[in-house]
């Protein structure tokens, strides 16, 4: 641990290991948790393209699954506090 925050109101607890990961979690205003995940420098390396397709329904005349902003059927919920209906 590298820093514990007992805050009453805003509490958060901070942790990094020896080879640099850290991690940390914030409770924020209204109970809204903030998770994150650090990771050390990796060295650079040449990445291949992906061998199949994207499985997800795309938007006609769009190249990739939606942006988190514009809804979709398949991956975005229904406001109910449940996962969006059916998929299959």
């Amino acid at each position: 641990m590298t820093v514990i925050n007992n805050d009453a109101e805003y509490p958060a607890i901070y942790a990094r290991t020896r080879d640099g990961f850290g991690v940390r979690l914030r409770i924020g205003g209204k109970g809204q948790a903030f998770f994150q995940v650090d990771t050390p420098c990796v060295r650079e390396s040449e990445v291949a393209d992906s061998t199949s397709k994207a499985t997800a329904p795309l938007y006609e005349g769009m190249e990739f699954i939606p942006r988190p902003n514009i809804h979709s059927d398949f991956w975005s919920a229904d406001g109910s506090g449940s996962a969006a209906a059916s998929r299959s």
